[in-house]
């Protein structure tokens, strides 16, 4: 078993919002060995967005998409928050993780929490970066 990376729910939205193959860039970046995981309740999330009408819903469903075709690792929510899934990232990982996210709050406190933690986020809107 690799790295654990965990990919959070706006994260999962890039492909559809930008474009970008998020899991090729992963890839690219990556030099050890990984293992792409999500929790169960970032798939409720997108779900949640994929039927309402928002901008986000075509981007939703595609994320829906490519966690089934790229078969991801779900993780199991050992915290007591069971709906929010920023607390429940907060709560089940530590700092030999990497996150994949674009929140900026999210980032700031992962931050605060876990010296070294290494996060992957998008940059210019074209490539991820590992930061």
């Amino acid at each position: 078993m690799g790295t654990r990376i965990v990919l959070d729910t706006n994260f999962l939205l890039i492909p559809g919002q930008f474009k970008i193959d998020i899991f090729e860039e992963i890839r690219n970046i990556m030099n050890e060995p990984y293992d792409l995981c999500i929790f169960q309740e970032t798939i409720q999330e997108l779900s949640n967005i994929a039927e309402k009408a928002s901008k986000d819903k075509n981007n939703a469903k595609i994320a829906l998409m490519l966690i089934k075709q790229k078969n991801l690792k779900s993780l199991k929510n050992s915290s007591i928050e069971k709906s929010y899934i920023d607390r429940i990232i907060l709560s089940n990982i530590d700092s030999k993780c990497i996150v994949c996210t674009q929140d900026q709050a999210l980032k700031r406190l992962l931050k605060a929490k876990f010296k070294g933690l290494r996060i992957i986020t998008l940059k210019s809107k074209k490539h991820l970066a590992l930061v």
